[in-house]
């Protein structure tokens, strides 16, 4: 296994175990907790008690610093892939074109901004995004790593429990020198309330085939339930 191979294997179950701990500490609340009985009932997971995110700083795609103090009055509803993605994040981002479309139609779009972070630092540079989410929207806010997200520690996907993972594999033969890359990550959407803290997961549908898929009717009708209970 090379030294990059061996830090993506790393790097993945070590993503791998907070998402695990994020996910008991968040039953070990539910469980220690009332359950408020007009929760709604949501297709993914609200925290009654919004959990702070630890500090972070990326670039959007602008190349303008993002941190913590961005997500400061409004709600954000975030989305991650990479834009080299062939399925999944196209079509994630397609359907937040449609949710976003319906939120402005019914004049509810001031106050949520659209997040797309790539877990792609190498290759998902700022000019990259830029060009990217305008395939969909001019308004969705790309965001990505400075130096290529080569730092150990990238606070903001160990926040969320994002699972991912980067191998990259080089072949040399005496014809040709080659590069295997492959990006593998679930899909899910963040909501991240005006106090900049996590209060609701959305899990995505699964086809008969095995592809997670999103609805816009089905994000937009959750969240509006959410906004409704928190207010």
């Amino acid at each position: 296994m090379s030294k990059v191979a061996a830090q993506a294997f790393k790097y993945q179950h070590a993503v791998l175990l907070v998402a695990l701990l994020i996910a008991c500490t968040i039953t070990l609340k539910i469980i220690s907790n009332p359950i408020d009985p007009q929760l709604p009932h949501i297709h993914g997971v609200i925290i009654p008690e919004a959990r702070a995110l630890s500090a972070f700083s990326v670039i959007d795609q602008d190349s303008k610093t993002f941190s913590n103090r961005q997500l400061l009055g409004k709600w954000h509803l975030l989305s991650y892939g990479y834009t080299y993605c062939p399925d999944v994040c196209h079509t994630t981002l397609s359907v937040l074109t449609q949710f976003s479309a319906q939120l402005k139609q019914q004049g509810l779009d001031k106050d949520l901004e659209i997040l797309f972070y790539s877990i792609d630092h190498r290759r998902d540079t700022p000019p990259r995004l830029q060009y990217y989410l305008a395939l969909f929207s001019g308004k969705f806010i790309g965001l990505t790593h400075r130096d290529g997200g080569q730092a150990d520690a990238l606070p903001l996907e160990e926040s969320l429990g994002m699972i991912s993972s980067i191998q990259i594999k080089n072949t040399d033969n005496s014809a040709t020198k080659e590069q295997t890359y492959r990006v593998s990550h679930d899909a899910m959407l963040y909501l991240i309330n005006p106090d900049g803290k996590l209060q609701a997961v959305l899990k995505p549908l699964i086809s008969n085939s095995g592809q997670a898929y999103f609805n816009a009717q089905l994000i937009y009708r959750d969240y509006q339930l959410i906004r409704h209970y928190f207010g």
